[in-house]
């Protein structure tokens, strides 16, 4: 195979799988691409950094749309329930908050914290849950770590501050096709 052909046919490839139609992300100063969308629940898009993968990532950053909650008091519901999935699958909420953003907008914020002691190493998940035009999204900033303590003390304000101006992209507009 020449290299023309090889080059189309990786072009095809990454268009059929719709890696290619999905914008980047921008967050905490780093470029996050498409890595999966999966409908298991809810429609979910996994964004990683270069060299990393869903399955192997220091960092990620999750979009879920949440069609299922159109008004403030159903968002209020599905962050409860977010927490309670937390906790039911051995997460411990850190912090549970309604705030506001720039615009008065209520939106729910909370952290949990997963610990791995086999991999000696814990899981950090910052959730914002907001409306979006027509419905609830969520987004995830999902960090791997050491030691909890010491970066949470120094990045958690600065990722709160990060969630609450991540410019999600128009969910309609991205690939709906499971990889």
């Amino acid at each position: 195979m020449g290299k023309y052909n090889f080059i189309i046919m990786l072009a095809a490839v990454t268009v059929a799988c719709g890696l290619g139609s999905a914008p980047p992300l921008t967050f905490l100063s780093r470029t996050y691409t498409l890595g999966s969308f999966n409908q298991k629940n809810a429609a979910t898009w996994e964004y990683v950094t270069g060299g990393e993968t869903v399955d192997n990532w220091t960092t990620l950053v999750t979009l879920i749309d949440r069609p299922d909650a159109k008004t403030m008091p159903e968002m209020d519901r599905l962050a409860q329930g977010v927490m309670e999935t937390y906790q039911t699958h051995g997460g411990r909420v850190l912090l549970a908050r309604t705030m506001k953003d720039a615009s008065g907008a209520n939106f729910n914020y909370m952290v949990a914290g997963f610990d791995e002691p086999g991999k000696q190493r814990m899981e950090l998940n910052f959730v914002r849950i907001a409306m979006g035009p027509k419905n609830a999204r969520m987004a995830i900033y999902g960090v791997r770590v050491a030691d909890a303590k010491p970066f949470l003390t120094q990045h958690s304000s600065e990722i709160g501050q990060a969630l609450e101006t991540l410019k999600i992209p128009d969910l309609a507009s991205l690939p709906r096709k499971e990889f």
